[in-house]
């Protein structure tokens, strides 16, 4: 089989027409391209919603804030949070203790739950 020549009609490239010259069928590729505009991407616009339980305007007030009084700020609820804790603690200390002192008499033994649903006591072995 012979190898297709450069004046065959399958060397041609598919923009240029059988019946034009060069120059034509380039000019002609250019109008084309121009006709076609670039499609513009569209970017999102950014916007803020408040959250739940603070509104839009305290969030820019915190974010606006100098990093100093924020770290302050965030000192102070810690130490709130902790002396809260310590009083509550020191309440179910109380408590509990007021409790033992009250039931200080009449001692109870803790019943497993196997002895609460009436199950046999354990036998001791006697062939030992």
């Amino acid at each position: 089989m012979e190898s297709p020549s450069p004046s065959s009609s399958s060397a041609r490239t598919p923009a240029a027409s059988p019946g034009l010259s060069s120059t034509v069928a380039s000019t002609r590729r250019v109008s084309l391209k121009s006709e076609v505009a670039k499609k513009r991407t569209r970017r999102a616009v950014k916007s803020q919603r408040a959250i739940v339980g603070a509104s839009l305007d305290v969030i820019k007030e915190r974010r606006n804030q100098r990093p100093e009084a924020r770290a302050a700020a965030r000192q102070q609820a810690i130490k709130d949070a902790k002396e809260k804790k310590a009083a509550s603690e020191k309440a179910k200390k109380a408590e509990k203790a007021k409790n033992a002192a009250a039931g200080k008499g009449t001692a109870q033994r803790i019943q497993s739950k196997q002895g609460a649903k009436g199950s046999a006591p354990k036998v001791a072995a006697k062939s030992r």
